[in-house]
């Protein structure tokens, strides 16, 4: 993985010592570590042992510096498999896939909620989701919403846990009980059933939402097939 790669701390670092990668996976460390607040050319700088102008040399500016970092982190996710299971199992192997990433990699979400990430990992998975949907007849309007629909949703769903339970807890379905359960909450209120409801496991409820934006998929594919009748 790029970012296991070790940063080699040193006093003086000779001209040209350092690389675009070298930087990128050391700002993702400080990420991991100290949030994104905690980013910044000087501080990637400094872990390195070299002078922020060093940085400039590689990244033109810091947007350049955070769209690389939400890149390496996308590219521990595996591409979405090419083989013979259907679409369905794929797609939430890959949801599943992005959820570890983000636990891994919280950061990522951060960026993602704040910018446009430009990036060749980041756009691969944009065009593999499209193309894995076309490939099982959805119609190219159709593919793309699917994929705007998947991201938006594994976005919002990730940002809201990572924000709250990044390394998962058992103390999951209390926290989403006290977020909405109050003193005023009237005793008939179904927000009172959520200790009862919500799984213990983020990940399970993080997968019904997964499961049942899939289970329109599957509907919309049906409509497009008795309109046009099965893919060939």
């Amino acid at each position: 993985m790029a970012t296991q790669r070790k940063v080699q701390k040193s006093a003086r670092l000779a001209r040209g010592a350092l690389d675009r990668e070298t930087v990128v996976a050391a700002a993702l460390e400080i990420a991991d570590r100290d949030g994104l607040s905690g980013v910044t050319m000087a501080r990637v700088a400094e872990a390195l042992g070299g002078s922020p102008m060093s940085l400039y040399r590689h990244l033109s500016d810091k947007q350049e510096l955070l769209d690389a970092v939400a890149d390496l982190a996308v590219s521990e996710i595996p591409a979405i498999a090419k083989d013979g299971r259907s679409w369905r199992v794929r797609l939430e192997e890959f949801a599943l896939d992005s959820r570890q990433c983000a636990l891994r990699h919280p950061a990522l979400i951060e960026i993602l909620l704040q910018t446009y990430v430009r990036g060749p990992h980041t756009e691969a998975v944009g065009f593999d989701m499209i193309t894995l949907l076309q490939g099982a007849g959805f119609e190219k309007e159709s593919a793309i919403r699917g994929f705007m629909a998947l991201r938006n949703h594994i976005i919002g769903a990730l940002a809201w846990e990572v924000s709250r339970f990044r390394g998962g807890s058992e103390e999951f379905a209390r926290g989403v009980s006290d977020n909405f359960v109050h003193a005023d909450t009237p005793a008939d209120s179904p927000f009172r059933d959520l200790l009862e409801v919500v799984p213990e496991d983020p990940e399970a409820q993080y997968l019904f939402g997964v499961r049942r934006l899939l289970d329109g998929f599957e509907t919309e594919l049906r409509r497009i097939r008795r309109r046009t009748g099965p893919k060939k």
